[in-house]
């Protein structure tokens, strides 16, 4: 049994690291190690990602947190979107102070944006010389693997895909459908998560007679209530707004859905989708990340291109119009989340390397 160190935002924030953060510590990995969660998370405007003065004061108190907190501990082990530079930078540092304690350590590589980001040789060398006190770096999606393959030493850079809890999670049917059927999408509030491309769909569909309700479950994103603010002006009044739900409600919101739709521009492995499927949903998103191993187009869903609202309406109208195509898409997600991306396979892979790195040398 390893001392862990857990690193990154948790409540109050809302997205896949918080969450994700949320499954590692009550999965079986809370039985096989000592964990402790160091909670980096701050009030105020959301500022990520940029070098603002509220960011450096934060990430000087967070660096001085992770030396004291990872005091007697085995690993260190951080979670950061990785990109852009300010983010790395400040992965890095907080690296800096678990390896200054003898601690192994990983940073988690959560975010797909490093694909758009990791573009030119003076990134590359940003990101390999930030990731010298590292230990090894874990990418959630192949191609991201593949990318960081090629800056760091590919033995220091693991694929560990993302998992959701299958107990709990309500499965389709446990609540009458809608009528007409809801659309559910879960994610920030912001258009590079394809919310106006859905709100364009939507409004195709209306125009073609395809009746559905669309809710949009989220909060204000990293990069400033800017970016929402763009959002909620493209609202009208079909649209519900649900906020944001604490972890042990998502169950239930995804039960009170027909269809998950997730039109993002990037992503790496996005944990909405493998809640939607262990929830017996039916998913339409975009070809981006690892989303066409988890969605197969046609069996568990439908995958479609980014930036595309016409084919996000095409691939929606038959789950509205058919409820045993519902019915049978939702299972066989069901069936494909528990086998291939499950809490209890994620938090294995994870157990497994802290043995890795705790027997080798540091």
């Amino acid at each position: 049994m390893s001392k862990v160190l857990l690193v990154g935002k948790g409540a109050p924030d809302r997205g896949g690291i918080p969450t994700f953060l949320e499954t590692l510590l009550h999965s079986r990995l809370a039985e096989e190690h000592e964990l402790r969660f160091l909670n980096v998370a701050h009030a105020g405007m959301p500022q990520g990602g940029r070098a603002t003065p509220a960011n450096v004061r934060r990430t000087v108190r967070d660096v001085v947190a992770v030396w004291r907190a990872a005091r007697g501990h085995d690993v260190v082990h951080i979670h950061s979107a990785l990109s852009p530079a300010v983010t790395v930078v400040r992965a890095s540092l907080l690296a800096l102070a678990g390896r200054s304690r003898g601690c192994a350590v990983v940073v988690h590589a959560h975010g797909g944006n490093i694909r758009f980001w990791l573009t030119s040789p003076w990134r590359r060398t940003i990101l390999r010389v930030a990731m010298l006190p590292v230990h090894r770096v874990v990418a959630v999606w192949t191609a991201g693997l593949e990318l960081l393959q090629t800056v760091l030493p590919p033995e220091r850079v693991a694929l560990i895909d993302n998992g959701v809890p299958i107990e709990g999670s309500a499965a389709s049917g446990s609540e009458p459908e809608h009528e007409p059927p809801r659309i559910l999408y879960v994610g920030l509030l912001t258009p590079r998560k394809g919310v106006l491309d859905l709100l364009t769909a939507s409004r195709l569909l209306i125009e073609r007679g395809v009746a559905h309700e669309l809710c949009l479950l989220g909060g204000t994103p990293d990069e400033g209530p800017a970016a929402e603010a763009e959002v909620r002006a493209a609202l009208n009044d079909s649209v519900q707004l649900l906020g944001t739900r604490p972890r042990e409600e998502m169950p239930a919101a995804f039960a009170a859905a027909e269809v998950l739709c997730l039109p993002s521009w990037w992503e790496a492995m996005p944990l909405s989708v493998l809640e939607a499927m262990a929830a017996g949903l039916p998913v339409v998103a975009t070809d981006v990340g690892d989303v066409a191993r988890a969605v197969v187009d046609g069996v568990t869903g439908y995958v479609v291109p980014s930036h595309d609202p016409e084919s996000l309406a095409a691939a929606l109208e038959p789950l509205l119009t058919d409820p045993d195509l519902r019915r049978r898409m939702g299972a066989a997600g069901r069936v494909q989340v528990t086998e291939m991306f499950s809490a209890d396979v994620t938090a294995g892979a994870v157990s497994a390397l802290y043995a890795e790195l705790r027997g080798g040398p540091r």
